[in-house]
């Protein structure tokens, strides 16, 4: 998740280090000034480092981020999970979608959370694993769980664009294939990966005083600092804001068109009366999704910019900046739990899909699939 390492002399190649979701390390406890972590620690070592002494209690921050990733493991393994088998059981048309960002977001969860919690219990980001096997973990985790985040935005604004082609373009929309659909899901996964495979050059194992860990280095193929900040700060603007501004374009359009729904004139009174309910609960939907995708994206590329662009003595060593960057890595790390609220909350036939799992019983559900 995009941090970065503000390191010191002996830690000074690794300056700037950032991963979107990913491992990277500060130097370690007693640098002057240091993000510890991937995308869910941030901290500032309460020692004298010259210009900061900000008293924080690292003991209960990690117990509580231990308890809230776990929380949020939980969380997502079931919701997704419930999420996938009620999405294909389901016979809306956008069901393989739905499907495709549980999975991503599921994905995400056993890569991410099991590796911080670990992190959080042991208070050090060191890779547990060494040799050649930990060098590719270490590139296979950090770039699975980048690839799940860029599936997720792509996909959300696909089933995005699929309601609004829906809501204007009937007629057209019922030309859209479960083969289209499926191309559209597989372009998806190619594009994420296109993406992040820099990745696979640039995460490598080094030790730093005794300790290994899966740190980022464009060299010596690339000046560190300069490719760095291109690179990444063109991930931010792809991976999240580009999907963030289209996502609210579209559910405006589509929040403006279904509350201008001229079909009720011609309809029974019925017929109306379920068409305005229908109308309404879309545009409730619209809401929520914008806001949530929002909420949990805006601060954290507040946040990203910040470190980028500003990283001033002065602004590092806010205690106010440390909260915000505390809770915006939080929010962002919420995402994964989103979607399956929203489904289950506003798509009846999801809810349904469910409910007929369960009350077909395993046995009979799962002859049903087979």
């Amino acid at each position: 998740m995009l941090l970065l390492s503000q390191t010191v002399s002996s830690c000074h190649r690794f300056a700037d280090t950032i991963s979107l979701f990913s491992s990277s390390p500060g130097c370690v406890p007693g640098s002057r000034m240091m993000f510890v972590n991937n995308s869910s620690e941030f901290s500032l070592s309460a020692e004298q480092n010259g210009t900061c002494l900000l008293p924080i209690d690292f003991k209960a921050m990690k117990m509580t981020n231990a308890s809230i990733y776990s929380v949020l493991l939980i969380a997502s393994l079931a919701g997704n999970s419930l999420l996938i088998f009620a999405s294909l059981k389901s016979n809306i048309t956008m069901n393989l979608l739905i499907a495709n960002i549980a999975v991503s977001d599921l994905l995400y969860s056993i890569v991410h959370f099991p590796r911080a919690i670990v992190a959080q219990i042991k208070g050090s980001t060191a890779f547990l694993v060494h040799g050649r096997t930990g060098d590719v973990l270490c590139k296979i985790c950090t770039f699975t769980s980048d690839v799940t985040i860029a599936v997720s935005t792509l996909s959300l604004v696909l089933i995005t664009a699929d309601r609004m082609a829906a809501v204007i373009f009937p007629n057209q929309y019922r030309r859209i294939t479960v083969i289209k659909r499926r191309f559209f899901i597989l372009s998806t996964w190619i594009l994420a990966m296109a993406i992040h495979s820099p990745y696979f050059y640039t995460f490598r194992l080094d030790t730093i005083n005794g300790e290994t860990f899966c740190i980022t280095n464009w060299e010596p193929a690339f000046n560190h600092e300069l490719t760095h900040i291109r690179y990444y700060s063109a991930l931010l603007v792809t991976v999240l804001i580009v999907p963030l501004i289209t996502v609210c374009i579209l559910q405006t359009i589509i929040f403006l068109k279904v509350g201008n729904d001229k079909m009720e004139s011609f309809l029974s009174s019925s017929a109306s009366q379920r068409r305005k309910k229908r109308n309404k609960n879309l545009q409730k939907m619209s809401i929520v999704i914008a806001l949530a995708f929002a909420l949990c994206w805006i601060p954290f590329i507040a946040f990203q910019f910040l470190l980028l662009f500003f990283r001033s003595s002065v602004l590092l060593c806010r205690l106010s900046f440390r909260i915000f960057g505390q809770f915006a890595i939080l929010f962002s790390l919420c995402h994964c739990i989103v979607n399956p609220c929203i489904c289950f909350t506003f798509m009846h036939r999801i809810r349904s899909g469910l409910k007929l799992k369960w009350s077909m019983g395993p046995s009979s559900w799962l002859e049903t699939v087979l």
